[in-house]
This record gives C-alpha cells, sequence and structure tokens, in this order.
C-alpha cells in the first residue's frame, strides 16, 4: 500500500488507518518528510522491531538521525504501557513538539506482533490506545497515521481499532472517508 502524498499537514488535521503488511517504503516516506523539514517533528510509536526498522531505514539515506532525535524532532515511543499510559505519553511528545515551534507533527504508529505481547487487555487495550490518538488529532497540527501488519494481528483487531477508530483511511493509494469508523464525532477535514 502506498500511502498518498502528505508532505504539509499543517493545513489540516487528520487520523488515517492502513491495515497493511510491512511497507518500507510507505513508513519512510512518511517520516522523512517530516525528518526533512524542520518545521515538522515526528513520533514514532510501536513495538521494537517496528520502530527499530524505520530508524533502519531512514539512517541508511545518511540522515543525523541522533541530532534529530537529540533535538527531539524525532520522538520515539515503544508499545509497553496501558493505553491511557500511551495516550498521556503521545500527548506530551505532541505538547514538547508544539512548544517548541513545530508547524505540523507527524506520528506513524506501527501495530504488529512483535516479539513481545500486547500490552494491558491485549485487543481492548489497543482499541482504547486508537480512540484516544484519534483524538489528539483535533487537538495538535498532525497527521496520525497508523498501520497494521496484517499478517500478523487479527482482521478483529484491524478492523475494531484500525478502522473502527479513524475517520480517514488509506485505500489503493488514496486518503478516503471512512466507512467503518464506529468512533464518536471524530470527523476531521483531511
Amino acid at each position: 500500500m502506498a500511502l498518498p502524498t502528505i508532505k504539509s499537514p499543517s493545513a489540516a488535521t487528520s487520523s488515517i488507518s492502513g491495515a497493511l503488511t510491512t511497507n518500507s517504503s510507505a513508513e519512510f516516506a512518511f517520516s522523512s518528510w517530516g525528518v526533512d523539514d524542520e518545521s515538522q517533528y515526528c513520533v514514532l510509536f510501536g513495538h521494537d522491531e517496528a520502530n527499530d526498522r524505520v530508524l533502519q531505514i531512514l539512517r541508511k539515506t545518511g540522515r543525523d538521525l541522533d541530532r534529530i532525535i537529540r533535538e527531539g524532532r524525532l520522538v520515539i515511543l515503544r508499545r509497553e504501557s496501558s493505553a491511557p499510559a500511551t495516550v498521556a505519553n503521545i500527548d506530551a511528545a505532541f505538547s514538547r513538539a508544539v512548544g517548541k515551534g513545530a508547524m505540523a507533527i507527524r506520528y506513524l504508529g506501527n501495530l504488529g506482533m512483535g516479539q513481545a505481547p500486547l500490552p494491558g487487555r491485549g485487543a481492548d487495550e489497543v482499541v482504547e490506545l486508537e480512540s484516544g490518538a484519534t483524538l489528539l488529532a483535533d487537538r495538535y497540527p498532525s497527521v496520525i497515521v497508523c498501520m497494521y501488519d496484517i499478517n500478523t494481528v487479527s482482521g478483529r483487531l484491524v478492523q475494531d481499532g484500525g478502522f473502527g477508530t479513524h475517520p480517514l483511511s488509506v485505500c489503493r493509494g488514496a486518503l478516503r472517508q471512512n466507512p467503518y469508523c464506529t468512533a464518536g464525532d471524530t470527523t476531521n477535514a483531511a
């Protein structure tokens, strides 16, 4: 699955879901635009293997990721806490970015089964996390992209956590209103 071109999220905020297998080019493109533009900040969230894969891809391009991480323009959050604690960590990362002058925040969430099991209550915890992250899109100049590795998570989790909580989705390379979103009034402009 290719992500549509979302180079300047400052014009609108959105929460997007995508169900896909590991897609290095999508992860790279979405993250690299944020690291290249000093007015944008990135938050990378997921299990260790997914986060390491994105960082490895970005490092191969010669970018000084250590500097970007020290500056706080790239924040890496691990999947290890309860949904409320994780949403609070994401909120804090977004707040710090805005406090440092971020014009836009790119959040890339990778959900798949790494070596560690899903934290907390498993699938129910993921749905709560996804709902909370989606609500952050209304409060910050952000584009939140949550990708699901359909090879390692259940169909129920993709349906309820991915499509059930995000008002927009990527389908056939285009950004679309998500007809499967069951979350409250979280309609965002794209």
